[in-house]
Parts: structure tokens; C-alpha cells; sequence
């Protein structure tokens, strides 16, 4: 950002035609991928000299494109995918239940996906136990 002559969210945010609050949850990692706009992603990674996929994905030492360049977590949701995971654990154990790898991925996701949305612990189980049965 200070290197595209950004000093500040506020700058980057004039340049990009957005908002401060929507540069900085770009800043603190609050943006999920899958929900990102991409008129907003362009404007964004234009104002910062920065590749699209870089702002979207991170740095990973490697040119866009080649082989091993993928997106980095943060902790916080590598945090959110432990909470996932072992929310859908403890419920298939609570329950008796019997289910393959296959499925506690796609319910782990499920559950990572509600959770990033914001909804609440008790909800994401309720709506996990009706995807089980």
C-alpha cells in the first residue's frame, strides 16, 4: 500500500473508489475469497500496484501462476477451521454417528463457511445435525 503512494487506508481507499472500513478489513485479513467482488478486488489491487491474485490469495514468494503459488491462511482462519472441525467431531461423536472422510470434509467446510458468515455456534450444530441425518 505505501509503496503504490498509499500512506494511509484512507488514501488507498480514495484511489480505489471504496470505503476505509473495506481497505482495512483487506488490511486485517476480514475478507473472505469466496465472497469478494470483483469489480472491488480490481479497483483494489490497481490503487496498490498489486497483482489481483496476490491481494486475494497473499504472497507466496512465487509468480503468479507457477506451480506451489497458493493461498496462505491466516491464523485466524486456521482458527475458524479448528473450531469447525472439531464443532462436526463432537457432534458425530455425541450422536453415535458413523461418517466417512469425505463427509466430515464437506461438513467441516459447511461449518467453516457458517461460521466466517457470522452465525453462532448453537445454529451452525443445528444446522450440521440436520445435514447428518
Amino acid at each position: 500500500m505505501k509503496k503504490a503512494g498509499h500512506p494511509r487506508p484512507a488514501d488507498l481507499a480514495r484511489a480505489a473508489e471504496s470505503t476505509t472500513a473495506t481497505i482495512s478489513n483487506w488490511l486485517n485479513d476480514h475478507v473472505s475469497p469466496a465472497h469478494v467482488k470483483a469489480e472491488q478486488l480490481f479497483r483494489i489491487a490497481d490503487a496498490a500496484k498489486l497483482d489481483a491474485r496476490e491481494l486475494l490469495y497473499g504472497v507466496s514468494g512465487r509468480g503468479v501462476g507457477e506451480p506451489g503459488n497458493a493461498y496462505i491462511p491466516s491464523q485466524a482462519h486456521l482458527d475458524v477451521w479448528q473450531d469447525a472441525y472439531e464443532l462436526v467431531s463432537h457432534l458425530v461423536a455425541e450422536n453415535g454417528l458413523e461418517i466417512d472422510h469425505r463427509r466430515h470434509a464437506a461438513l467441516d467446510l459447511l461449518a467453516f463457511e457458517l461460521l466466517m458468515d457470522g452465525f453462532s455456534r448453537s445454529k451452525v450444530a443445528r444446522v450440521l445435525m440436520t445435514s447428518m441425518t
